[in-house]
């Protein structure tokens, strides 16, 4: 029993306020960390030979992200932020299921045969720009350790650049559709954008703090324009861009910290006690 009276006064120590508000005003924030792209799962506008489209998902390579943050703390718990955010990452492969007539793309003017049937993984790179406006909420402001928790909205900037061979050829093999084709992409497409925000701040000073931060990023369809070398011409795949990142920021608050507490005043002093009487006993 002692020892969860402890552990339950050391937790609230931790997350009690320090006796000051969070500092109401401007603050700059950098973040960099790691992300884990979800994938574009697209289709095309064009069918293929079953007459269904291509169905494949662009698989992009973990890497690294960063983003740059200008916000306004509005009282102890709200604030907003204006966030930049960029996300790269190599192509890792380009896929489709089962029912499709070409089951996606290999690395390009490899000539497979029965002994060397490797297919390999198309070149290229996947890049996100996103800015966002975001709304967050603080739990413990002015706490050493304060959980906090967003959402944002905004625009998602996706430039996919990749080449690749077919991974078979479908009908006659002839001049005009030949044995080897490649699939070229080099477009970029703007759309609307959303995220989910989960994090832990430390406040390392009156004015700095060490924020760990997890986001959710999705948001609505993107276009990519594809050419094909020959017959094979899948049009244009349109999906959505997924990610996940977690990364760990510097948060500068331009406040001024908040005046230390008056002191209390001083407790009035305890009146004199009254002298003894001097009158003569049996008057």
């Amino acid at each position: 029993m002692k020892f969860k009276l402890l552990a339950g006064a050391a937790l609230a120590a931790v997350f009690a306020a320090s006796g000051a508000s969070a500092q109401e005003g401007w603050y700059g924030a950098i973040d960099l960390g790691y992300h884990w792209p979800e994938g574009i799962e697209a289709e095309s506008s064009n069918n293929a030979a079953n007459a269904k489209p291509y169905s494949w998902t662009f698989n992009q390579e973990e890497d690294w992200a960063g983003f740059a943050r200008l916000g306004y703390q509005l009282n102890d718990h709200w604030r907003v932020e204006l966030e930049g955010g960029y996300r790269p990452g190599d192509i890792k492969s380009v896929r489709g299921g089962t029912g499709n007539s070409i089951l996606g793309l290999c690395t390009p003017g490899v000539l497979r045969t029965a002994g060397a049937p490797t297919c390999g993984a198309p070149t290229g790179e996947i890049e996100s720009w996103t800015v966002m406006g975001n709304v967050l909420y603080d739990f413990a402001p002015g706490a050493t350790l304060n959980p906090f928790i967003g959402a944002g909205v905004g625009i998602n900037h996706v430039k996919l650049n990749a080449v690749g061979q077919f991974s078979s050829v479908t009908g006659a093999i002839t001049a005009a559709n030949p044995a080897i084709q490649n699939l070229t992409i080099d477009d970029d497409d703007t759309a609307l954008a959303y995220q989910l925000i989960a994090g832990l701040a430390w406040q390392a000073t009156d004015n700095l703090d060490v924020d760990l931060t997890y986001r959710w990023l999705g948001g609505s369809d993107l276009d990519f324009a594809s050419v094909g070398s020959g017959a094979l011409q899948p049009g244009v795949f349109s999906g959505e861009y997924r990610d996940q990142s977690v990364t760990v920021g510097l948060r500068y608050s331009f406040a001024s910290p908040p005046p230390p507490a008056a002191p209390a005043p001083p407790a009035p002093a305890a009146p004199a006690p009254a002298p003894p009487s001097s009158a003569p006993a049996g008057v």
